[in-house]
This record gives C-alpha cells, sequence and structure tokens, in this order.
C-alpha cells in the first residue's frame, strides 16, 4: 500500500483534479471473519484498516499473531482498537492512557511496523480521548460518525460515509443528530434512496463522491456481516466502487497522509458541495 500511496503521490503532483476522489474502508474488532473480508478487498484491489484490540470480546474468535501478520504482508493497514476494547468516555486518566498506549505499542512489536491509525471502540470518545490518541503519537483516529464525504475533518475525529449493516431510518438520524454537522445532514435529507436498504444508500453516496469529489469511507464489523449473511450484499457494493479511473484506493492512514500533504495539491480543503 505505501508503494501505492506512492504512485498515487505522483498522479496528484502531476495532474490530479481539485475534486479528489478516495475510496477507503476499515473494520473494526479483530474478529477472525476479517480474513474474509481482506481476501474481497484485495481481490478487487481496495484499500482497508483493520483495528484491533489487543483483548476483548472476540477471543477465541479473534485474529492470532500469525494473521495480523498475514493481513500487513497482503498490504493491508493494521490500527488500534484500544487495549481492552472499553469505553474510553468512561475510563479514568490512568486507564485511558494505559489503553490507547499499550495497545500500540502490542501492536508494533507483533508487527514490527509503525501502528498510525486509531479507532474509538463503540465509536465514543471525548476531548481527553482524543487528546490521549495524539499523545500516544497516533496520526489520527476513526470514529463512526457517519455520512460524511468532505476531506475537511479533524485527523483526531476521522467520520465515516456508511457502515455495512441495514440500520433504520431512525438509526441514521440519531448518528446525525449526535454530530451537530448540517453538512452531514444534508447528505442524508438530499439522498433519493434513503428509504431503502443500506447498499442503495452506499450506491448513492458513492455516486455522489463521483461526481462532486471527495471521499467515501465504508467501514464495519466482519462478525456482524457473517451474523446477518450480509456478504452478497457486501460483495455487491464492493464491486460497484471497484475499479473506477480517477479513483484513490487506500488506507485510513494514507488518507491522513494525503490531507497533510502539501497545500500544492488542493488536499486540505474541502470538495463536497454541501459544505
Amino acid at each position: 500500500m505505501l508503494q501505492q500511496l506512492c504512485k498515487v503521490r505522483g498522479v496528484i503532483t502531476d495532474s490530479l483534479p481539485r475534486g479528489v476522489r478516495i475510496v477507503t474502508t476499515s473494520w473494526d474488532d479483530g474478529a477472525i471473519q476479517d480474513l474474509r473480508i481482506a481476501r474481497l478487498l484485495e481481490h478487487r484491489a481496495i484499500g482497508g484498516t483493520f483495528y484491533v484490540p489487543i483483548s476483548g470480546p472476540f477471543s477465541p474468535l479473534a485474529l492470532g499473531p500469525s494473521d495480523l501478520r498475514r493481513l500487513a504482508a497482503q498490504g493491508f493497514e493494521i490500527g488500534a482498537h484500544a487495549y481492552s476494547h472499553l469505553d474510553l468516555s468512561r475510563c479514568g486518566a490512568k486507564e485511558l492512557i494505559y489503553e490507547v498506549s499499550a495497545c500500540k505499542t502490542a501492536l508494533q512489536d507483533l508487527l514490527g511496523e509503525e501502528v498510525r491509525m486509531f479507532a474509538y471502540p463503540r465509536g465514543r470518545y471525548g476531548r481527553r480521548a482524543v487528546h490521549a490518541v495524539r499523545e500516544a503519537g497516533y496520526v489520527g483516529a476513526r470514529t463512526t460518525r457517519m455520512f460524511a464525504d468532505s476531506l475537511g475533518f479533524d485527523p483526531y475525529r476521522m467520520p465515516t460515509t456508511l457502515q455495512a449493516f441495514p440500520h433504520s431510518g431512525g438509526d441514521y438520524l440519531r448518528n446525525l443528530a449526535r454530530q451537530a454537522d448540517l453538512g452531514r445532514v444534508w447528505n442524508y435529507l438530499k439522498l433519493p434512496n434513503k428509504t431503502c436498504g443500506w447498499t442503495d444508500l452506499a450506491m448513492a453516496l458513492f455516486d455522489s463522491v463521483l461526481e462532486r469529489g471527495g471521499i467515501w469511507h465504508l467501514y464495519g464489523h466482519s462478525w456482524e456481516i457473517q451474523a446477518l449473511n450480509l456478504w452478497r450484499d457486501l460483495e455487491e457494493i464492493l464491486d460497484y466502487v471497484r475499479g473506477r479511473e480517477g479513483v484513490l484506493y487506500v488506507s485510513n492512514g494514507e488518507v491522513v497522509e494525503l490531507l497533510q500533504a502539501p497545500k500544492t495539491l488542493t488536499l486540505d480543503s474541502p470538495v463536497s458541495s454541501a459544505r
């Protein structure tokens, strides 16, 4: 993936227009079904970040050390998901620092490479958690906020576009209500297929990014996809977004790296018309 990013940067420097289009995916909890997700992504040349806790609810059905090394060898990014998958908004000061830092150290010792990205367990965090993640040396952290397509975001509060899960309309509205972001509310309300299934929403949101530029970020949990038998739906979505001309397929960490590129690359400004 790093070699891919170098190639991408060459394209950006030479000819990439202001309306850059990015596809990224991320997968939480380190369940064993992540290996199936990785096969689907690799077959379609789509980037992905797998956020892994060291201990949590999926042992003994969790990825083992050899599984994580295999994912990294395939070019996928491994990110941290707290040491024990705890709700960081409820942790005391010492526990918070341990959850954020010890996970990074353990994964780096296992992989032999830097772990740059973090995902807040259950999407819950506060200012203390953001500060702890920054101080631990991560370059960014992903939330569970949905319906974002703009490149203008805080890297330590990285939003997503959609979850691979059949939420109700009420669930989506509650997610939006917690964000207090009118641009993302508008992104949802303007969708012609918002009353349809999550696959229709995913395609409509991707079409919007293709038309106007921005980022399409699908996140999910492989164990949920297994439990609800959503594999065919997921494959349909991945086939829909794969291999598009002018689209960059990168990991979450590479997205953050692109956002921090020189301003001459015009990647540091929002490109969504909803902003």
